[in-house]
């Protein structure tokens, strides 16, 4: 009875100490984390060691493949430069498979007394030692845990448990209870760790062992891909090149092992003397050559990776949408061109808007996926376009230069807020089935401004559509409180369609007054002399849009 309390104790605690070491380590490093995988992008061998450095700190490749595929969403690199991140971070997960290997139970207990120590003095309010008394805590934790579970069989008979265990765990069963455990923990080192301490305690021979911690591999890579959820595309790929690395290692290793049965080797005596007659040490070895054998090759083929996990999880069409067509990371390096190329991403966006509102002239044709899909990718490309901008502010730019991307920066600020508006009003819209002669007067007006402001875009055509739009945005406050107070006087038809109808004229004035922002920010400086607010109301007020509405 003591026996079974002490294994499971030891269990309980490792699990504790793992979950504690890994939460506190992220919290700790997760924006360093993020900017070693920004940095990953340079060639496969960085990358690569970038995932080694970042699977070390995490003690997570899952934790590391989530992160990546969030950059691979929000576009920071692609899914091919991540490859090697993913296929890196399996092998630095195998830092704390080698730790565990090591007696340490003396300076453990000094550590579990300096961390109580450190706690009980409140040195955890220290926001900068809050998060690294907890990574030690959990190490800690986890060494005790281990502890108890070599220390646990030495009450059992243990040539008889080696015995029955050995008759128990083929090769097979320990491949499917080692694949089991990863999938339930989402680890490979969590089961290799057990294995050690079950092979230390003599219970497990090192050939079972050795299946086992086979078997935990290629369950952590389908626990990524169980933790994946609902992602798609290119993130998803991630999560597929992730098994791929699993799957390799393990046929790799698995065969190898195999063949040389075959051929009469002894495989536990083969694995002491790599591990000079250490089982801890042999065990961690193989989780070693587990990952190595699978990333290498994955990172050697990232082609053919890339291209496997595409034809698997083909790009969505949000992410086609969501790609910028001028901006990129190098361009940051050049100002002027920089600048240059943020104008055109900013009149790409903007010619684009028009396809945010539904084309209630031609109903047949209208798509509300498609236009979600064009919201979704437009707003992650102004997102994208900002965080540009702010990197190549941070280069130290000239006055004209510095000037020009401020200008740039509120641009798209405005471009982002206009984008947001035209989506809301296109929900409002949606929510008619057949929609009042009102909406479809707003709506369409407002898309006939929209196609004149993508005309407008600099380079694109005549100056002469900048004073158009000055007349189509000028202040209809009147006009719309006028309505929205005949909306608010008559509920014959309803209070949720009186809702929406308000909702959408206030929509309405919005996206106009952005409009007419927008048009002056992008109007050619030359032309500033000459702006729109200088035109007379009265000029102003005999626009096509009062009609329409």
């Amino acid at each position: 009875m003591l026996i079974a309390a002490q294994l499971l104790a030891g269990l309980g605690l490792l699990f504790v100490g793992l979950k504690q070491m890994g939460s506190h380590l992220q919290q700790a490093m997760g924006r360093g984390v993020r900017r070693i995988l920004q940095s990953a992008t340079r060639s496969r061998l960085t990358g690569f060691l970038c995932g080694t450095l970042t699977g070390a700190v995490t003690q997570s490749s899952n934790a590391v493949t989530m992160i990546a595929a969030n950059l691979v969403r929000g576009g920071v690199f692609t899914s091919r430069d991540a490859i090697p991140v993913v296929a890196g971070a399996s092998v630095g997960t195998s830092v704390l498979v080698f730790i565990a290997s090591v007696n340490l139970k003396v300076a453990v207990l000094y550590l579990v007394g300096l961390v109580g120590i450190a706690f009980h003095l409140r040195l955890d309010r220290r926001s900068g030692w809050r998060e690294w008394m907890g990574v030690l805590l959990g190490l800690a934790l986890l060494f005790l845990g281990l502890d108890f579970i070599k220390t646990a069989p030495k009450g059992l008979d243990l040539a008889a448990a080696a015995q029955m265990v050995g008759s128990l765990l083929t090769p097979t069963r320990g491949f499917l209870l080692g694949c089991l455990v990863a999938m339930i923990t989402q680890s490979a080192s969590t089961p290799t760790i057990l294995a050690v301490a079950v092979v230390q305690a003599h219970v497990l021979g090192l050939g079972d062992g050795m299946w086992l911690v086979v078997g935990a591999n290629l369950g952590s890579g389908l626990a990524t891909l169980l933790s994946a959820g609902d992602l798609k595309g290119s993130a998803r790929q991630l999560c597929l090149s992730a098994i791929q690395s699993k799957v390799v290692g393990c046929i790799l290793v698995g065969f190898a092992a195999i063949a040389a049965s075959q051929a009469g080797v002894n495989i536990d005596e083969l694995l002491v003397r790599a591990g000079g007659a250490d089982p801890a040490i042999a065990l961690s070895l193989v989780f070693l050559t587990l990952q190595l054998a699978g990333a290498l090759p994955v990172v050697l083929f990232a082609n053919l990776t890339e291209r496997l996990s595409a034809r698997l999880s083909p790009e969505t069409t949000e992410e086609r949408l969501s790609r910028p067509r001028f901006i990129h990371e190098k361009a940051v390096r050049d100002p002027p061109t920089a600048l240059d190329l943020v104008a055109r991403e900013t009149g790409r966006l903007v010619v684009r808007m028009p396809d945010l509102l539904p084309d209630l002239d031609q109903p047949d044709l209208d798509d509300r996926k498609a236009r979600l899909a064009a919201w979704t990718g437009a707003d992650a490309i102004a997102h994208t376009t900002e965080r540009f901008l702010a990197d190549l502010i941070d280069q130290g730019l000239t006055r004209e230069d510095l000037d020009l991307a401020l200008r740039a920066q509120a641009q798209v600020e405005l471009v982002r807020a206009l984008q947001d508006t035209l989506h809301e009003l296109a929900v409002v819209v949606d929510a008619f089935r057949a929609p009042p002669p009102l909406i479809f007067n707003l709506s369409e007006s407002l898309r006939a401004v929209l196609l004149v402001l993508s005309e407008a875009v600099p380079g694109e055509t005549l100056e002469l559509d900048f004073d158009d739009l000055a007349v189509l945005t000028a202040d209809r406050s009147a006009l719309l409180d006028k309505i929205r107070r005949d909306l608010a006087a008559s509920c014959a038809t309803g209070g949720d369609e009186v809702r929406n109808l308000m909702r959408a004229t206030s929509l309405f004035e919005r996206a106009l007054w952005l409009v007419r922002r927008l048009s002056l920010a992008l109007r050619p400086r030359t032309n500033e002399a000459n702006r729109p607010e200088e035109r007379s109301d009265t000029q102003a007020l005999s626009g096509p849009v009062e009609d329409v509405v």
